[in-house]
């Protein structure tokens, strides 16, 4: 398990197989996941990233999210302990939200 950050280049996409006449093995693609850092009671999954965007679910303690491999640029929030724009696309509850990244530990699995 590898912990993520936030970075100028995708380094998700230079990571993918290469094609070389023959399909592309989708299974070596790392696949990523979120859960709240220790001491965080929930982290709100919100429609975009905004902090008063629709909020629609929490990840609560001991829950994790199936996210993207890479962060995204959105508007600034404060919240566990700081500042940051970047936050992680999660699918929750079969919809697909995002996440403010200073609140959650995020893993490549």
């Amino acid at each position: 398990m590898m912990a993520l950050a936030p970075s100028s280049a995708s380094a998700a996409s230079s990571a993918a197989p290469t094609p070389t006449g023959h399909s592309v093995d989708r299974s070596a693609v790392p696949a990523c996941y979120v859960t709240p850092k220790a001491g965080v009671s929930g982290v709100n999954v919100r429609l975009r990233t905004n902090a008063g965007s629709t909020r629609l679910g929490i990840i609560q303690p001991g829950q994790r999210a199936a996210a993207s491999c890479e962060a995204t640029s959105g508007s600034s929030y404060t919240a566990c302990g700081g500042t940051s724009s970047w936050w992680i696309q999660v699918q929750w509850d079969g919809r697909t939200g995002y996440v403010a990244q200073l609140c959650v530990d995020w893993y490549e699995a």
